[in-house]
């Protein structure tokens, strides 16, 4: 028996619940994300990450896996209709079929020898693909956990793929929006609270799509890691069975046919780093939401961003004249739940007892979790983002109130002509006060400068004194473009 070369792309796109299976009752749901929110968009987390789709996920990567074992001359040459009936396996486990292996499960407490009883029932009714039954061919060689990371793992890339990385791209159209209407909107910048230079606001609204850009860019080309090796790494059933079989090559393609970067030095766990690289990603988006959900609600505070009023929605159930910063509000919350159990999730994952214990086992069933609710404050965001607008007469009073926010440009520019005093004059004229446009402009005139100079100086107002705001923002835009294009290419497997 010779191991041939990898010839088979077995990439599996369809292992998560169909749609109309995804049923659920939003009233007894114990989250947001499997109870209230599920009709909405919890029921595209669940139909990835619920019990159902890993067992149907598993299912696939243990038919492939059969396959696989035919193609290198393992077992008999399967024929296409046989191979072809193995690759639509996964697709008869039906909401039904799952509650009677809950049933096996119960009483073997085994998930996934539970998975193959029902696996092998479904291969026996597919005649003559029972041999390979009776043979006891059904998970030859594998530890459970060669079946669930490339399970857990596939599911995780067509998630990404499917729903992640899509609203990914809406909240950056968000932005674009929202940047696009604001920007030659002049604002006070701010910091620590505090009056400091003029910006513009699309610049600073685009500076969150451009962050997010980043990390979003960065999700979509890490390449996550897959394992097939055996109960402690070393491929020793394999190996042991069929020395002639270059089993290292074949784990290695097999994984790899999977769009997973194969991983051959393990223990019976694959040591999760990408895993935990990518949940640090998301923890990082989950920041930049946060970021972003405050410094609206402030705008919206000082009355320079106005939201939306629609007749029909209320703010308070005592107060009638209330509109709140909802959306921005749910969007802060669930990215701070999101990265709560990241949190947890990065210190136990990379962890096990010498080659094997089952801690992260059921800490791995909740890692929809964090990504759901990373989702959540995705949407949440958007939805804000296109419910606000400028509202120019508040902002041009801000502007127009304090003009000691051009004194970088004042005391910078003097000091470039010979005046190494002028900081500590601009300190003495401005510190913690506000000046009028009059109060500059005579303040001006009694310097002891050349007529040019002065001439220079009166130029500077807080409408102007922006730098390249404005050349910036529109890298920024181009750059958040650019990468909406790229989401919209599938992530790389």
């Amino acid at each position: 028996m010779k191991n041939r070369r990898k010839t088979t792309d077995y990439r599996i796109k369809d292992l998560e619940v169909p749609p109309e299976a995804a049923d659920l009752r939003e009233g007894t749901g114990i989250s947001n994300l499997d109870g209230r929110l599920w009709e909405e968009m919890g029921s595209s987390v669940g139909r990835y990450f619920g019990d159902e789709a890993m067992v149907r996920a598993r299912v696939a990567v243990e038919s492939y896996y059969l396959i696989a074992l035919s193609e290198a001359g393992v077992i008999r040459r399967l024929k296409s209709e046989e191979k072809s009936a193995l690759k639509n396996l996964h697709k008869k486990i039906t909401p039904k079929v799952y509650r009677d292996l809950r049933k096996i499960e119960a009483e073997a407490r085994h998930d996934v020898i539970a998975m193959t009883k029902i696996m092998k029932k479904l291969i026996s009714a597919s005649s003559p693909l029972g041999g390979v039954v009776s043979e006891g061919w059904v998970h030859w060689g594998l530890a459970s956990e060669d079946v669930d990371n490339l399970a857990r793992t596939s599911l995780l890339i067509n998630y990404l793929n499917d729903v992640y990385l899509p609203e990914a791209a809406k909240i950056l159209q968000a932005i674009i929006t929202l940047a696009e209407k604001t920007r030659n909107v002049v604002i006070p910048g701010k910091t620590h609270l505090q009056p400091a230079l003029p910006t513009v606001l699309g610049k600073e609204v685009a500076l969150f799509g451009l962050r997010l850009s980043e990390q979003f860019l960065e999700i979509k080309k890490l390449r996550l890691r897959g394992k097939l090796t055996g109960a402690v790494g070393t491929l020793a059933a394999q190996r042991f069975a069929f020395p002639e079989i270059n089993w290292l090559r074949f784990s290695k393609n097999f994984v790899e046919s999977l769009g997973l970067e194969a991983n051959p030095y393990t223990t019976q766990i694959e040591p999760r780093a990408r895993l935990v690289e990518l949940l640090s990603k998301v923890a990082l988006v989950n920041n930049i939401l946060v970021d972003l959900s405050q410094d609206m609600r402030i705008y919206i505070g000082l009355d320079w961003l106005i939201q939306e009023v629609k007749k029909e929605e209320f703010g308070s159930s005592a107060m009638p004249q209330k509109v709140n910063p909802i959306d921005f509000e749910n969007a802060q919350g669930n990215a701070l739940l999101s990265n709560w159990l990241i949190d947890g999730l990065t210190r136990v994952l990379p962890v096990s007892w010498l080659q094997r214990d089952l801690v992260d086992k059921t800490i791995l069933r909740n890692l929809g979790l964090p990504f759901g609710y990373s989702q959540i404050s995705l949407i949440s965001s958007a939805k804000g983002l296109l419910r606000v607008g400028p509202n120019p007469g508040q902002i041009d009073s801000a502007l127009e109130s304090d003009w000691s926010i051009i004194a970088e440009g004042l005391q910078s520019y003097l000091r470039s002509r010979g005046r190494p005093e002028a900081y500590e004059t601009l300190k003495a004229l401005t510190r913690g006060k506000k000046l009028t446009q009059s109060d500059i402009k005579t303040w001006i005139e009694k310097l002891n400068v050349e007529e040019p100079i002065k001439k220079d100086l009166r130029r500077i107002s807080p409408k102007n004194y922006l730098g390249y705001s404005k050349e910036n923002f529109v890298k920024m835009i181009r750059e958040i473009k650019r990468t909406i294009d790229s989401l919209k290419i599938p992530l790389v497997r």
